[in-house]
């Protein structure tokens, strides 16, 4: 009996020390509280999360997880990298192109969340290194002309100049999409009335369905009350629709405005 109590007095005082201090959000767009571990490292199988809550003891597997919040700097997104579900721990993030830190289990020399890679708005990835040639990191910048320009003539260098280099590029695909706004006629449609468009598109490209038609409804009811779209909601929908650029567009449209 003397166990079982000192066991429950810690449990207490666990949730007590890190019930709201840390959570993950998964794919289905759940926060879950308490305290929690991150397994990461194999080689063969995705990384996870487990935590300890008043429900118990549970692990989620990375491809089941949109984020998770350890602590003030300590986020990380579940990137899918080299074909393998992982944590990445956020670096800097921005508007269309964010920058991660990631472990390669295949390299011993780094432990850590110390390798650099780049994820864009549409879900493209760049592992930044010492062996990457400028020629690759410009073509990865191609939506933004001025800038592949001046990676390929030098005047910028990912060696010193990446946090520049991503200001730019953010800067320069929110002008470009601030332009080609203003010459849509959707421009005049309400958010809602965008929505409605949308997925009739959706519907008409046999797109509409799955967890997609749940998460639309929950972003319907967040612009009728004008409520904020959670960036992870953003990221998830736009993942959802896989390589269709013209439909990714027409839903970052919505949301923008």
């Amino acid at each position: 009996m003397r166990t079982q109590l000192i066991t429950a007095l810690l449990v207490i005082f666990t949730f007590a020390t890190y019930g709201q201090d840390q959570w993950l959000v998964t794919t289905k767009l759940d926060t879950i509280y308490g305290k929690i571990y991150l397994d990461t490292g194999d080689p063969l199988q995705a990384d996870a999360a487990r935590i300890i809550n008043e429900n118990g003891k549970n692990a989620h597997k990375a491809y089941n997880l949109l984020s998770v919040h350890l602590s003030t700097n300590k986020d990380y997104k579940t990137l899918k990298i080299d074909g393998r579900y992982q944590f990445a721990k956020v670096d800097l993030i921005g508007e269309y192109v964010s920058r991660y830190l990631y472990k390669d289990p295949e390299l011993s020399a780094s432990p850590n969340f110390s390798l650099p890679i780049l994820e864009n708005w549409k879900g493209e990835q760049y592992k930044i290194g010492r062996m990457t040639s400028r020629k690759d990191f410009a073509e990865f910048m191609k939506d933004c002309p001025s800038l592949r320009d001046q990676i390929l003539n030098r005047d910028v260098k990912k060696s010193k100049d990446m946090d520049l280099i991503l200001l730019r590029y953010n800067m320069c695909i929110d002008e470009a999409r601030n332009q080609t706004a203003e010459n849509n006629p959707m421009q005049y449609l309400s958010p809602e009335e965008k929505l409605q468009v949308f997925v009739t598109d959706l519907k008409s490209k046999k797109l509409y369905e799955g967890d997609l038609i749940s998460m639309l409804n929950d972003i319907e009811q967040k612009l009728k009350t004008e409520q904020f779209i959670p960036k992870y909601l953003q990221q998830v929908i736009l993942s959802q629709l896989g390589d269709n650029e013209e439909m990714k567009a027409q839903f970052l449209d919505i949301i923008e405005n």
